[in-house]
């Protein structure tokens, strides 16, 4: 019997688009002979079923159920790919805990944890996995230059404490930019995250649990071409703006590095579902730099990339993927 899907898409940040994106690449390679997959798009303002004839209708969020000619559809899974608030920091997560619905990601409070880049690298950090030199901040501290400048030396980055996609993160070089960037970052988020820039490799890696085994995937490197030089939200969403190299220009002995790390915090950090790790290797020293719970599915994402390449389609992902969630229910 074919189970029902909740595709469900959207979000509150910047990342509404790429989340869109995300889910209609889902949807076209999730496989029709097993699953029933109803569109689901979530905002702060509504949440609604589209469905193939672009009409919309609520959906009760009393039991996440909708009406399809006139009869009541429960779902047997969610396929969460909203990538920032709610679906990638824990509240969906919280919320399908609740009424007992399997989710595709990682749970509450891993979620929670690795959407918050300071707690994150605090974990990491204690299980001796290097990160770069940061300091954070909420909008009421309102840090003075002197005061930022006490615990990371430029260049930074300005980072949203708790975001993704990039949106909200600033390069800066010279002093006198740095305040206006912080104040640029808190459009986006209440806390920054000023963290020291590592010149080195930037390289990712994706991973998830396939037939209860966790496959690491290859390694890619990535190269930004942006006048940011780092893999900003134009590089990873603008055609020609990155060159993603998959797989990466590095020694065997680095590529197995970055993948036994990668196997090492997906452990730790007790992740589920398709995750990806970015790291910057630097002077022949790995630095963790973000756990991304709900990466990209666009056409343009890296994982459907790295899954590419070792032969392992998209239907045969996101099928495994969902299994696995049913298996664990």
């Amino acid at each position: 019997m074919k189970k029902n899907i909740a595709l469900i898409a959207g979000g509150d940040s910047g990342e509404y688009v790429i989340s869109v994106n995300s889910a209609k690449v889902i949807g076209e390679n999730l496989d029709p002979d097993k699953f029933n997959v109803f569109l689901i798009r979530i905002s702060h303002k509504k949440w609604i079923y589209i469905d193939k004839n672009g009409k919309e209708q609520d959906v009760d969020k009393n039991d996440f159920s909708i009406l399809v000619n006139n009869e009541k559809v429960l779902f047997d899974c969610a396929f969460i790919t909203i990538h920032g608030t709610p679906g990638e920091d824990g509240k969906l997560q919280g919320y399908f805990e609740l009424l007992g619905i399997p989710y595709t990601t990682s749970g509450l409070l891993q979620s929670s944890l690795t959407f918050n880049k300071h707690f994150c690298n605090a974990l990491v950090s204690g299980w001796g996995i290097k990160i770069a030199r940061a300091v954070k901040y909420f909008r009421h501290d309102n840090p003075t230059l002197d005061q930022v400048l006490t615990h990371v030396s430029l260049p930074v980055f300005v980072k949203p404490n708790k975001g993704g996609s990039s949106l909200g993160t600033t390069f800066v070089k010279k002093q006198e930019e740095l305040l206006t960037s912080i104040e640029l970052c808190l459009e986006h988020d209440d806390e920054v995250f000023i963290e020291e820039y590592i010149s080195g490799t930037e390289l990712t890696c994706g991973a998830y649990i396939r037939n209860g085994k966790l496959l690491v995937l290859p390694v890619t490197e990535i190269v930004s071409k942006t006048d940011a030089k780092f893999f900003d939200y134009k590089a990873k969403y603008t055609k020609g703006a990155a060159d993603e190299i998959t797989p990466a220009r590095i020694s065997d002995s680095v590529t197995r590095l970055v993948q036994e790390t990668t196997e090492f915090l997906y452990k730790k950090l007790e992740l589920k579902g398709i995750c990806r790790l970015d790291y910057i290797y630097s002077n022949n020293e790995l630095f963790f730099l973000e756990a991304n719970t709900i990466p990209g599915m666009s056409e343009r994402s890296i994982v459907p990339q790295q899954a590419e390449y070792i032969g392992i389609s998209l239907k045969q992902v996101f099928t495994e993927v969902i299994e696995e969630t049913l298996r664990n229910a």
